[in-house]
């Protein structure tokens, strides 16, 4: 199954490449997405068999799912986020269709021929949306038969282990909060 954050602000669609994935505006996350109404460490996405599941983590702005705030929600297709004042719409389909940054960087690479680069190159019709989405680490992806070899490396992820923990730190001063 492939996830993706898709901005409905026309930034470029961002894949969820790890089963476990932390959201939020500082460099050490997994998903970095630079706005200030996000919080640190703002949302932890888990996907498993299908499925795509969201935790805010005691944020200031908040996680809300179809306008309603929430504490952790299952996730559907289509469903639409806000992470704080952020939209976003959840991509989920099936690993052999393109998903929504496969595309881009199709539409990416045709343009460059053009003189446009992905960072440069609009979700549609070339209008310049800003840099791509920062990453903590980077790697190849498998694009389907009849797309061009991407231009550029998507998030990637490290092994994942399956008996995981984690701390959350309060934003502001970085003290350990304990979960429910």
């Amino acid at each position: 199954m492939k996830a993706e954050l898709v901005p409905e602000n026309g930034d470029p669609p961002i894949p969820v490449v790890r089963d476990v994935t932390v959201v939020g505006r500082r460099e050490y996350c997994d998903v970095v997405i630079a706005n200030r109404s996000l919080s640190k460490r703002h949302c932890v996405l888990v996907k498993t068999d299908g499925l795509l599941v969201i935790r805010d983590l005691a944020t200031t702005n908040g996680t809300k799912v179809k306008g309603q705030k929430i504490r952790w929600a299952a996730l559907l297709p289509d469903d639409r986020i806000s992470l704080g004042a952020y939209k976003l719409r959840i991509y989920l389909g099936p690993d052999d269709m393109p998903s929504p940054s496969e595309q881009y960087q199709a539409r990416a690479r045709i343009g460059g021929r053009n003189g446009a680069t992905p960072e440069t190159a609009g979700a549609v019709g070339g209008t310049s949306t800003g840099p791509w989405p920062a990453a903590s680490a980077a790697a190849k992806v498998d694009v389907p038969v009849g797309f061009p070899e991407p231009s550029r490396s998507l998030i990637a992820s490290p092994p994942v282990i399956d008996d995981f923990q984690f701390e959350i730190l309060d934003d502001e001063e970085d003290e350990i909060i304990e979960l429910p």
